[in-house]
């Protein structure tokens, strides 16, 4: 996958995505195996190449996980926390499966930010949709049901990975959603008795993408 294949990058002047290209390095990780972990000072700017990247927070003592996004092929991952006042990373990321991730170091990273100013206003631009994005998040988690949310999440993941993608688990997908594993599961029995979803595992086809939009509201 090339740079410019990401929606962050999509719309450098070739020249640009080449020089950053030149500065990455490529990561290979293990399901399972953290990419970095919370508190840790920030390093790189991230973009999945292949594979699932799962970011959670833990709580105080260590014990419960809270999944905040999960992100597959051509998102980036680490791109607020570099322009935190403290870098460090506000949260914990581990490769769900078999996963490869392009590292672009930070300070590499801000020098091309100056001197390429195409660079930053995709940055811009790009933080700009992400706060749409969390802000249709919070909205469909204080006004949506939860059968209308996995409907919406089962669509974005079909519009940005295509047929066969990769579901998360019960409790990942739970917490993604403002919700509990039981609910999830309901649904997704519902929604596969319906004929709405196929399933083989953890992988997900949707015969009709229409069908399932007309389910929210």
């Amino acid at each position: 996958m090339e740079l410019t294949q990401v929606a962050l990058f999509r719309e450098l002047p070739s020249e640009d995505a080449e020089a950053l290209e030149r500065e990455a390095r490529a990561l290979r990780l293990r399901k399972g195996e953290l990419l970095f972990l919370e508190g840790e000072p920030v390093r790189a700017l991230f973009v999945v190449r292949r594979g699932l990247i799962k970011v959670y927070k833990l709580d105080p003592e260590g014990r419960k996980q809270v999944v905040l996004h999960v992100e597959g092929p051509g998102k980036v991952l680490a791109e607020v926390a570099l322009f935190l006042d403290r870098p460090t990373y506000p949260a914990s990321a581990e490769a769900l499966e078999e996963s490869e991730v392009l590292a672009i170091p930070k300070d590499r990273f801000f020098q091309l930010l100056e001197e390429r100013p195409p660079l930053a206003r995709a940055l811009i631009r790009y933080l700009a949709r992400r706060q749409g994005q969390l802000l249709h998040l919070l909205d469909r988690l204080v006004f949506h049901e939860v059968r209308e949310r996995l409907c919406e999440f089962l669509l974005e993941r079909l519009r940005e990975e295509g047929q066969g993608f990769r579901l998360p688990t019960n409790p990942e997908l739970a917490a993604l959603l403002g919700t509990v594993p039981e609910a999830v599961s309901r649904n997704l029995g519902e929604l596969y008795r319906r004929g709405l979803i196929r399933l083989s595992g953890r992988r997900v086809e949707v015969p009709d993408p229409e069908a399932l939009r007309a389910l929210i509201r």
